[in-house]
């Protein structure tokens, strides 16, 4: 099903539960876990570093980055480590690598389309508010490999959702929820929100076809993103299966985006599909 799980690690919670998650997945699919710490450049720059000194009332002196670089590259080393311990625990195939960079660009940037990146969904901030924005969102939107965004919560995984909009990335997301199933053994809901009256028997046809007859179909109207955040909270969802991203750019810009929607208001796993452009 994949070829690597490639995991961005930070040292905070969400992110050891990531891990764990991982290396599951990697001794089921026998393949290697490779973790990637990211010293994030933009805390490097001296303009930055001279604005954050004024607002924290630290010393600000000429060069201070170089030791700024010296200590995250430290603390890099220990949570990669820390990861490389937890991996030969799992008996999993591991490997690290330390980059600098802009931290969802680098990751993304690891990962070929026939990888899983796995990656907490609250990850550690250095400084609240300057720095802002999701990290794993942006991961998401720039990878071209399948994204599993995990909470800090760690959790047992007996039911899970899949969105299905009949798309070529909700059908990835629905292969990958069938291949999961095999190492979870969870139950398995359909959700469609009809855009037209009627396509329901057509989607359910298509769902029978890849996931088999062992799951609920589950065909309704509405707004998309109101419709499953409702059935994940009333049908105790343990993790989401849906394709990323389905509407242009344009289109977001006005309308929104149902994944970010599902991202902000849920605190589950996410699994989100996307299959690669050409």
């Amino acid at each position: 099903m994949f070829k690597r799980v490639v995991v961005g690690v930070d040292g905070s919670p969400a992110s050891l539960n990531a891990s764990r998650l991982a290396f599951r997945l990697g001794n089921f699919y026998d393949i290697p876990v490779v973790g990637v710490y990211v010293v994030d450049v933009r805390l490097l720059e001296e303009s930055f570093l001279a604005d954050l000194a004024g607002v924290l009332g630290f010393t600000y002196y000429e060069g201070i980055s170089a030791k700024i670089k010296e200590f995250l590259e430290k603390q890099g080393d220990a949570v990669l480590t820390e990861f490389s311990a937890l991996g030969r625990e799992f008996g999993a195939k591991v490997s690290v690598v330390q980059t600098i960079g802009v931290p969802y660009k680098e990751i993304a940037g690891q990962a070929d389309p026939e990888d899983l990146i796995v990656i907490g969904k609250v990850g550690r901030k250095p400084i609240r508010g300057i720095l802002v924005g999701s990290n794993s969102e942006k991961v998401a939107r720039h990878s071209r490999s399948p994204v599993l965004m995990v909470p800090q919560e760690e959790r047992d995984v007996k039911n899970v959702l899949a969105a299905y909009d009949g798309s070529e990335n909700a059908k990835l997301a629905l292969r990958i929820c069938r291949s999961f199933r095999e190492l979870f053994g969870y139950s398995v809901k359909v959700i469609h929100v009809e855009e037209e009256e009627g396509s329901a028997k057509e989607i359910s046809e298509e769902v029978r076809e890849i996931l088999g007859e062992d799951h609920e179909f589950i065909a309704t109207t509405g707004f998309p993103e109101e419709r499953i955040v409702q059935i994940v909270r009333e049908e105790g969802i343990d993790m989401l299966f849906l394709g990323a991203y389905g509407k242009g750019r344009f289109k977001e810009l006005f309308l929104g985006s149902v994944t970010s929607f599902l991202i902000h208001h849920l605190d589950i796993p996410m699994l989100l599909a996307k299959v690669p452009k050409d």
